[in-house]
């Protein structure tokens, strides 16, 4: 009868053990700094992307049954990485190498499983030149950089949930990027795919279509993409940081890349391109 208190109590911390591990983070520098905001040939100022893909392993039969499972008990498409199985943080840094100081933005997006989110691809007013530009899914605010120093800073954990959730609504809901963006969704247990736009009348019309994607079923973020855009020579460092709740990613994490690829869950995902008719 004595060993039992004992017994509970290991049990309990060897629990606490498991859940401390799930929540410990592990941190991904980017294999290479990103420099720009040198004059290029025409006078312009360079821009730097980089692209990091989360080094996930491969899906267990086990784990593909399950998903399968979901996938016919929801009636939508279940990803292999979901929102909530995984959580990110991007911590960098912009070291301003110019002798004044400038600004600079730094622009996120990414990919999930089906599609990549790149804004320079997604034009949403043919015909018109005047229109904005596509937002990207997060940061592309101005930083004053100080000469010759440092300023750091992150994209947060609820920023980057946000950025999965937009991207899956964009994608998969046919939400407009501009409406994704203003529209607070890391808390959304789901959402309504809409039709791609269509003229009625000379105006663009949207209407619901199916049934609402639950949120156990959100595609999460599995590449990371960064567009650095300053206004002097500035080099940008970045680190991705990822609490595993899941167990998913794979214990070299980027190593993994030449070491064990065959464990590596392999990705293709397609530029997302929507389809805007053009008003008469």
């Amino acid at each position: 009868m004595r060993v039992l208190p004992s017994l509970f109590v290991a049990l309990g911390v060897a629990a606490l053990g498991l859940a401390a591990c799930a929540n410990d983070p592990v941190y991904i520098p980017a294999p290479m700094t990103m420099e720009a905001g040198m004059l290029d040939m025409t006078g312009m100022l360079t821009e730097a992307k980089a692209s990091l893909p989360l080094p996930i392993k491969t899906e267990t039969a086990r784990d593909a049954m399950k998903r399968a499972a979901l996938t016919a008990k929801l009636g939508v498409d279940v990803p292999y990485v979901k929102v909530g199985d995984i959580e990110i943080e991007v911590s960098w840094t912009i070291t301003n190498l110019d002798a004044k100081p400038a600004q600079a933005l730094i622009e996120l997006n990414g990919a999930n499983e089906v599609f990549i989110y790149d804004p320079s691809m997604i034009i949403l007013d043919p015909g018109n030149d005047e229109a904005p530009p596509t937002p990207g899914l997060a940061g592309d605010i101005p930083i004053d950089v100080p000469a010759g120093g440092k300023v750091s800073g992150l994209f947060t954990e609820d920023q980057l949930r946000e950025a999965a959730i937009d991207l899956d609504q964009i994608s998969r809901g046919n939400v407009n990027p501009f409406r994704a963006m203003l529209t607070i969704s890391k808390n959304a247990q789901s959402f309504q795919p809409m039709t791609p736009p269509m003229l009625v009348n000379g105006r663009l019309q949207q209407n619901p279509m199916g049934d609402p994607i639950p949120r156990a079923a959100f595609r999460e973020i599995v590449r990371i993409d960064l567009v650095f855009k300053p206004r002097a020579h500035m080099v940008l460092d970045y680190t991705v940081r990822v609490r595993d709740l899941r167990g998913i990613l794979h214990d070299l994490l980027l190593t993994a890349v030449t070491d064990k690829p065959a464990e590596l869950q392999t990705f293709t995902p397609t530029d997302y391109i929507p389809t805007i008719p053009t008003p008469p």
